[in-house]
């Protein structure tokens, strides 16, 4: 028989979900799965849409009121455009109960951690996160209880925050079924530029070549490479101007890659070509042995 769920098993009582799009919706979907809280409240700016996550069973309660989900919530994870990020947080602080943790899923850290840390009202605690997650396609339409698992999520925690706060959130993560990673904000966008930023910059580049007539003969090779690229493109450019330094360098170094390769090629270069093309799958066949299973 199966013992039934107590209040005192939940990692939260109650966690507020600030934009109940992909991310958010996919972390109501595993909260309920895996039982991280015992109420999930979401708020968002359309009142429809709002309604239809609850409808949908993802959220026990959908609203725009987002000062009255932030003072219900022990737990406030902002899932908005980067951009905002920094604004509605602030406000989440303003309404809520001091012992209140708050965390987000931008996929820059440096200016949102510059602009909060140490700014909000006492007994509110932010601890910055990245859950490294995600797809092309938007919507809670799209969420997947599983979208987190055995993924990496990152988070930049100033050392003033209380400890106990930290471990929260690395606690959150951890029963989404991520692996956590802690570096400071600076490293996380200097990291993501390259793993994350680039590839998008490139997917983007190399959808932009293709011409019109040539689009009958793509096949999966072309697809796979610059799936990508579907991504929502004002998402993007806050993502790509907030990290634009770090971005821009791994843009540049990428560069010196291709240009090698291209050089190769045009010097008919077999033994260079070979060295490249070696040492990018090498590279590629080390992802699956870095990421836990």
């Amino acid at each position: 028989m199966t013992e039934p769920t107590t209040e005192n098993t939940y990692l939260f009582k109650t966690i507020g979900i600030i934009g109940v799009g992909l991310l958010g919706g996919s972390i109501a979907a595993a909260a309920r799965r895996r039982k991280i809280a015992k109420t999930v409240l979401g708020a968002g700016r359309n009142p429809s849409r709002m309604r239809a996550a609850q409808q949908s069973g993802l959220l026990d309660r959908g609203t725009t009121n987002i000062a009255e989900t932030s003072a219900q919530s022990d737990l406030v994870i902002v899932c908005t455009p980067v951009n905002q990020i920094v604004q509605f947080i602030r406000t989440v602080a303003q309404h809520s109960r001091p012992g209140t943790i708050i965390t987000d899923v931008g996929s820059t850290k440096q200016k949102i951690c510059e602009e909060l840390y140490g700014s909000l009202p006492e007994g509110v605690t932010f601890v910055a996160s990245h859950p490294l997650a995600g797809s092309e396609k938007a919507g809670f339409e799209f969420a997947d209880p599983n979208l987190f698992q055995h993924r990496p999520c990152v988070i930049t925690p100033d050392a003033s925050l209380p400890t106990e706060a930290v471990a929260k959130v690395k606690q959150f993560w951890e029963a989404l079924g991520m692996h956590v990673l802690e570096t400071s904000p600076e490293k996380h966008d200097q990291i993501l530029a390259e793993t994350s930023h680039l590839p998008h910059v490139v997917s983007s580049a190399l959808a932009m070549s293709l011409t019109a007539e040539n689009r009958k003969f793509t096949s999966t090779g072309f697809r796979d490479t610059t799936r990508i690229a579907a991504g929502d493109p004002s998402i993007w450019i806050d993502i790509l101007l907030s990290n634009s330094k770090a971005v821009v360098n791994s843009i540049d170094k990428y560069t010196q890659s291709l240009h090698r390769l291209r050089d190769a090629i045009e010097n008919h270069d077999e033994n260079l070509l070979r060295q490249l093309l070696e040492d990018g799958k090498k590279n590629h066949d080390a992802l699956n042995s870095a990421r836990p299973q």
